[in-house]
């Protein structure tokens, strides 16, 4: 997201409780401006954040900005979590549509999700048609999965929820 006011990130992280440890994993390919707020407010809370992207530029860019723990993923690793973390709060800012593998790509998001983990998908208002990724998000067994539509100017937000138990994953 390229823009976001800080009545919007608040909005974003209301849903974060406050407790010490929360993980969260930040999967994005442009803006510097959330990750920059998502890393302070990670300090300040005493949070875990973990920034990640496939573009080495927006990695440099992000490094530029003092955001040095984040890293370069590949969309076709075995698994996107180092040391087998596993993310109490996922926000992702990249289409899986435009991934040769979505449904791979949500088995990845769902192994390093922890139980009850949210899952925050970022989609720019200008695309039309979150049945399709709601659709997705169903098949790969996430539960809870609503539309958010009034949370960000730019972009609309679908939330989906790890629920531990049910049914095993069979994409």
């Amino acid at each position: 997201m390229q823009r976001i006011t800080e009545e919007e990130f608040q909005k974003l992280v209301s849903i974060i409780p406050p407790y010490p440890g929360v993980a969260i994993f930040h999967m994005s390919d442009e803006g510097v401006q959330l990750p920059q707020m998502l890393d302070a407010y990670a300090r300040e809370k005493g949070y875990i954040y973990h920034p990640v992207s496939a573009d080495e530029g927006y990695i440099a860019r992000l490094h530029e900005a003092g955001i040095g723990k984040a890293r370069k993923i590949t969309y076709k690793q075995q698994r996107f979590n180092q040391h087998a973390r596993q993310y109490d709060y996922i926000y992702i800012e990249i289409d899986p549509f435009g991934l040769d593998n979505p449904q791979l790509f949500l088995k990845k998001i769902y192994a390093i999700s922890k139980k009850a983990a949210k899952i925050l998908f970022f989609v720019p208002k200008v695309r039309d048609g979150l049945e399709a990724l709601e659709a997705l998000l169903e098949k790969a067994n996430f539960v809870a999965i609503n539309p958010i539509d009034d949370m960000f100017e730019e972009a609309y937000v679908l939330s989906a929820q790890k629920m531990h138990g049910w049914g095993i994953y069979d994409m």
